[in-house]
């Protein structure tokens, strides 16, 4: 842009420019900040230009400046001062609470960065103010009030997103209050809504869809479902956006995992043929359920196994990088192995269920796991999304077992 031209539309569009380049991961850290700081001082020759000297000017530049300052991905004093003389010459600058909010936040001062995004909401709702709350109500205050803050979080980011549902960052920070939520419940509709709410931030078109964070997060919900092959696919996704993101050892992780699990099952964890036999026969030969078919595991086809149920008895716990599902490796009275992977419950039942319990499970939903590179790493695994549906040694699961409850307010009105 020529020298003549007007510096409001300049600092306008640099300051755009700022913003799309603070969310660029491929460009290696020192020389974007080099380019961000080119920028910066760019924006400052041309606010210098300006004249005028109405408090509402002086407010604007303040602003425009603060927010330059505020695209650097570290807490700087130039920003926190711009902005807050912004504020105090103009309490109705919207934009101004914002940045200064995700300044303190970068500080950190969540308190303060608190007091400025509800400061923004009481000069007018707005979708920035409603999600960046939901960021720091779930890291600020008291343990005693975690779990509620956890649901103002929830609650935040769906106001957010009721204002503009286009909007892939609120999505993603829902995604994040879902995240959040299942580490206190443990509970999979938490890891379900999560995951809804990440698929929805990458179908907008905004930089939410580039996150590599967006792609790394989801991944961590796919691989807690177990759904390996997909996890693989976020991890790579996240560090070819960003490459200094831990895809590569989660991948490594992954593919080991597969790899001894599918061995273990095919060595039949290198129990010798009489102790297997030993171990098969404490498995009730004639129980029954009322109204269901018994089978084993080479009778079940992939899917939900309807009208029938299975028993098979615990050979070991399977030790993950993740503590849910809750996991253990079970034989049948064939002999046949297969992992069993239980949601909904705390991850202490992994020291509750010993080798030697039998496990009985309804309507038993089988599938095969497997690694698009590596075919030859493939494993059964019966996946129980209900523990009321299983007993063990014929008593059903205790209280204590279960994931906590999920009651969301914002269903109740």
């Amino acid at each position: 842009m020529s020298i003549g031209a007007d510096p409001r539309e300049f600092i306008e569009r640099t300051v755009v420019k700022l913003e799309k380049l603070s969310v660029n991961h491929t460009i290696p850290y020192d020389e974007k900040e080099k380019r961000m700081r080119k920028l910066i001082a760019q924006i400052s020759k041309r606010v210098e230009t300006i004249s005028e000297t109405d408090s509402n000017t002086k407010a604007e530049l303040a602003c425009w400046m603060g927010k330059a300052y505020g695209c650097l991905p570290q807490y700087t004093k130039d920003a926190e001062e711009y902005l807050a003389k912004a504020i105090k010459l103009n309490p109705g600058l919207i934009d101004a609470w914002n940045c200064l909010g995700s300044e303190y936040w970068k500080k950190p001062d969540l308190k303060a960065a608190e007091d400025c995004f509800r400061g923004a909401l009481e000069q007018k709702k707005n979708k920035v103010s409603l999600r960046k709350l939901s960021m720091v109500v779930r890291n600020f205050g008291d343990k005693e009030t975690y779990g509620k803050r956890l649901g103002d979080s929830i609650k935040l980011a769906k106001d957010a997103i009721a204002m503009d549902v286009k909007d892939g960052e609120s999505w993603y920070i829902l995604g994040n209050a879902y995240m959040s939520s299942f580490f206190e419940t443990f509970s999979a509709s938490d890891l379900e809504g999560c995951l809804k709410a990440y698929e929805a931030a990458e179908r907008s078109s905004t930089s939410a869809s580039k996150n590599p964070d967006l792609f790394f997060n989801r991944a961590n919900i796919h691989n807690f479902y177990e759904r390996y092959q997909e996890a693989i696919d976020g991890y790579s996704t996240s560090i070819k956006l960003d490459p200094k993101l831990p895809g590569k050892e989660k991948i490594d992780s992954i593919n080991r995992f597969v790899k001894t699990i599918s061995k273990t099952i095919d060595t039949k964890n290198r129990i010798k043929a009489k102790k297997l036999q030993l171990y098969a026969e404490r498995i009730p030969k004639d129980c029954q359920v009322k109204d269901k078919t018994r089978v084993e595991l080479s009778d079940m086809k992939l899917g939900e196994n309807k009208s029938s149920f299975f028993a098979g008895i615990v050979i070991s716990p399977v030790k993950k990088e993740q503590s849910i599902p809750v996991s253990f490796l079970v034989m049948d009275r064939k002999t046949d192995m297969c992992v069993v992977s239980i949601y909904g419950v705390t991850p202490a039942l992994i020291d509750k269920i010993k080798i030697s319990d039998v496990i009985y499970i309804n309507n038993p939903a089988l599938r095969e796991i497997t690694l698009t590179e590596f075919k030859d790493r493939t494993y059964r695994c019966i996946t129980i999304k209900n523990p009321a549906t299983i007993s063990v040694n014929g008593n059903a699961l205790p209280p204590k077992a279960f994931a906590k409850p999920v009651v969301r307010r914002e269903m109740l009105r």
